[in-house]
């Protein structure tokens, strides 16, 4: 099983284990005030507090939004987030103050285009929350919308940017919170921040996160909170604070190489990435995706992908899926189609390029699963399947499929990799195939072979199968792959130059008696 996320620890424990040398292990110690300093000078801002974690820096946020602004009523919240954003909203409102956003199918935040914005009550407030680290840009609906009061749930976006900086961080927001989970770029297990530019909202916040301490030891005279991060935590901070441009590019490199594995799929519109807000730039946090038009339900996708040995996790659920959550009404479609069709899958910082091919090759198999074909691969326990194979297309005897006529299901001892498609009404594969492909070693060379019947031509399927079998983890280390095919066979002509592969022999063709082209692609 590839998992969604496995934290990089080891490499930053030196300070932890100061810590517990030293003996300092609660909330008192060196690394709070150091962590703290370190991440104020990273973000340029002005005032930070450690707490225990995201959800309760998040709390802390509608603390403060009612601490400062105690005649607001209404406060607009967005579907399809982290339900943490609801439940601490929920510590301090009643769920009548809270109205539903509409969201943006592209960036898969809220719909933050002029006229919805503009539509909105006046003298209100607005949590954001940047979805998978895809930023909003809040400067910008600041300006639109002077009135309305903005926090931040930063948790998804920490390291994004608007406007040049960090979000969470303008003065134009009231606070901001950040998570330190173990699945976050910069992880202590648990853990968060609160962040804010006001010293008033600071002030109120320092005291409210720690038992509302007064000038007298054990006398408290506000009704308070204990939120604070231990000191070990915030040692295991402040070592990736002091490497944090390395664990960044180290995450930007594994994002660029699903970028460019995506490519062809996304060309297609079979996969859509979030757009990006004019003017950010996103958290490279967790890489999600999403599979246009996917049919299958979030569910089925789930469980598809644990089978095949990859931990995937949905987007977020419509809020009011929730059952506390239930009475909210949601006319918003694309709530439902975001977390139909989006995924987030395994972006761990010590993920191999090996592993993100495994991913990837899941995901072309996971497409030809949502047109109801299952791919499966053939050993040597299954090879009756071929067998079966072999015989149907010989009663055929398609004449641009000769592969098998002088050839028997023990030819897959030279096969890289031999795959079936099988309709998946077919629960037990009784039937025989309806679509295969190889890549076979003969004479030096590699060669590729493919074949789907009539009825499943001229659907992009042969396209799908090229790229599955393009993409496969085994071909990792072959540079070159070719094939013949025959000279009237246009179709299958053209798909092969549409996914890369270039005529060998096309000039010579006509001098010849040769009735196919050799193709062949460089990897």
């Amino acid at each position: 099983m590839i998992n969604i996320y496995e934290p990089n620890i080891k490499e930053y424990t030196e300070s932890a284990k100061k810590a517990i040398n030293d003996g300092w292990i609660s909330n008192h110690g060196e690394f709070i005030s150091k962590s703290t300093n370190k991440l104020n000078d990273i973000l340029k801002s002005k005032y930070s507090i450690l707490m225990c974690n995201g959800t309760c820096a998040t709390h802390c946020l509608f603390l403060s939004l009612k601490y400062k602004y105690p005649n607001i009523s209404k406060i607009y919240m967005p579907n399809n987030v982290y339900v943490a954003a609801w439940n601490t909203a929920l510590m301090v409102y009643n769920i009548s103050n809270l109205e539903l956003m509409k969201m943006d199918l592209d960036t898969w935040n809220i719909n933050t285009k002029d006229d919805y914005i503009m539509s909105l009550e006046k003298n209100t407030a607005m949590l954001i929350v940047h979805n998978l680290g895809n930023i909003i840009n809040v400067p910008r609906l600041k300006r639109l919308r002077p009135d309305i009061i903005f926090i931040e749930d930063n948790c998804e976006g920490f390291t994004g940017k608007y406007e040049g900086i960090y979000s969470g961080t303008s003065d134009l927001s009231l606070c901001s919170s950040v998570s330190f989970y173990g699945n976050k770029i910069i992880t202590t297990g648990e853990g968060g921040a609160f962040i804010t530019q006001h010293k008033d909202i600071y002030d109120y916040v320092f005291k409210i996160y720690s038992q509302g301490i007064s000038n007298i030891r054990y006398l408290h005279d506000v009704h308070a909170y204990n939120y604070r991060m231990t000191n070990i935590e915030s040692a295991f901070l402040y070592d990736q604070l002091n490497d944090i441009e390395t664990i960044l590019q180290n995450k930007r490199k594994i994002f660029e190489n699903y970028e460019i594995l995506l490519n062809d799929l996304i060309v297609q519109n079979k996969i859509k990435l979030f757009k990006i807000e004019d003017n950010t730039q996103s958290a490279d946090w967790i890489f999600a995706l999403r599979i246009v038009n996917n049919n299958k339900t979030i569910e089925d996708t789930t469980s598809f992908f644990k089978d095949n040995n990859i931990d995937i996790r949905p987007f977020f659920y419509p809020i009011n899926k929730h059952n506390h959550l239930s009475m909210l009404e949601n006319n918003d479609e694309n709530s439902n189609i975001l977390n139909r069709e989006i995924i987030m899958i395994p972006s761990s910082p010590n993920i191999t390029y090996e592993e993100q091919l495994k991913v990837i090759n899941s995901i072309f198999k996971f497409l030809l699963f949502n047109i109801n074909l299952n791919v499966i691969e053939i050993k040597e326990k299954n090879i009756v399947l071929l067998d079966n194979f072999i015989t149907k297309i010989r009663k055929i005897n398609d004449k641009n499929f000769r592969y098998y006529n002088k050839r028997d299901a023990n030819v897959i001892i030279n096969h890289i990799i031999t795959i079936l498609l099988f309709d998946s009404n077919d629960k037990n594969n009784n039937k025989a195939a309806t679509g295969y492909a190889h890549i076979d070693y003969y004479d030096n060379k590699y060669w590729f072979g493919i074949y789907l019947d009539k009825e499943y031509r001229d659907k992009k399927i042969g396209d799908l199968l090229i790229k599955y079998i393009l993409n496969y983890n085994k071909i990792l280390n072959i540079n070159e792959i070719n094939l013949t095919v025959d000279i009237d066979n246009t179709n299958a002509i053209k798909l092969y130059i549409n996914n890369g592969f270039i005529m060998e022999n096309y000039e010579n063709i006509s001098k010849s008696t040769s009735t196919y082209y050799l193709m062949s692609k460089y990897l």
